[in-house]
């Protein structure tokens, strides 16, 4: 292994994006709302993100031990991309703003970078 430096941090490339996704209104909904209107909005939504550059890393749901609202983790799943640039992830947070799909979910995003200890920085 190389020598350790312990400059600042370099902002790489594409921004590393972390965005959780919590149900907020969702369980204020109908069971036919969900399946007529908030699925496949919410659908339309993720599929209109895989043509804005981005690269979808992994997800990951917490369901298997929970259920009903978020609790204090203040989120239901989260996604990992790879982001070109701010104005794309602002672009992803505002979808749900310009769909309404904000009354259902909060949707947070946090940008950083690989870590360097277990992905090579390129």
């Amino acid at each position: 292994m190389g020598e350790i430096k312990h400059g600042a941090p370099e902002i790489p490339n594409s921004l590393r994006v972390f965005m959780t996704f919590e149900s907020t209104g969702w369980f204020d909904t109908t069971q036919e709302q969900k399946e007529k209107e908030i699925l496949p909005l919410l659908n339309e939504i993720l599929e209109e993100w895989k043509q804005n550059g981005s690269e979808l890393l992994g997800t990951f749901d917490r369901d298997i031990l929970t259920a009903g609202h978020a609790g204090p983790a203040n989120w239901h799943a989260c996604f990992l991309y790879n982001v070109p640039d701010l104005q794309t992830i602002t672009n992803m947070t505002h979808s749900f703003r310009a769909t309404g799909l904000d009354r259902f979910f909060r949707l947070e995003a946090s940008i950083g970078r690989p870590f360097f200890l277990l992905e090579n920085n390129k």
